[in-house]
């Protein structure tokens, strides 16, 4: 019984403690997506992106995890993020991130590119943020 209400409480403390500020959300929602990758995880690391979802070179979010797929499978990657800005105007939300990506194979990753940059377009849909469209810079 005396668990079960420590566990109670500790989770009652938990959500308390979470934050409900869009920027706060959206930083948790992309550190997850940089630990998915580093997991070899595809599913966890497209699950923010919106159904309307448009990357590079028109890719859609289909695309998108079958490109990490292919990748993960073939590659051990790391992400280390050198700058993250983020801008909140209303239910939008850009975020400017800096990466140093590396491999420990060479394969789909470019050698000589491991430091790129991407815009990334949020929007509010419902409770969550959702990413609607990457670049790279």
């Amino acid at each position: 019984m005396r668990k079960s209400i420590a566990l109670v409480s500790m989770l009652a403390i938990l959500l308390a403690c979470r934050s409900d500020k869009p920027e706060d959300r959206i930083r948790s929602a992309f550190e997850a997506c940089r630990v998915a990758v580093e997991d070899g995880d595809a599913a966890a690391a497209v699950g923010p992106l919106d159904a309307a979802f448009r990357g590079p070179e028109g890719m859609d979010k289909a695309g998108a995890r079958l490109f990490l797929m292919g990748l993960l499978r073939q590659d051990k990657v790391g992400v280390t993020v050198l700058r993250n800005d983020l801008t909140v105007r209303g239910s939008e939300a850009f975020q400017e991130v800096d990466l140093v990506i590396t491999s420990r194979q060479a394969g789909l990753l470019p050698r000589d590119a491991t430091r790129r940059s991407f815009g990334l377009r949020w929007r509010k849909a419902g409770d969550d943020w959702r990413i609607l469209e990457i670049q790279e810079r």
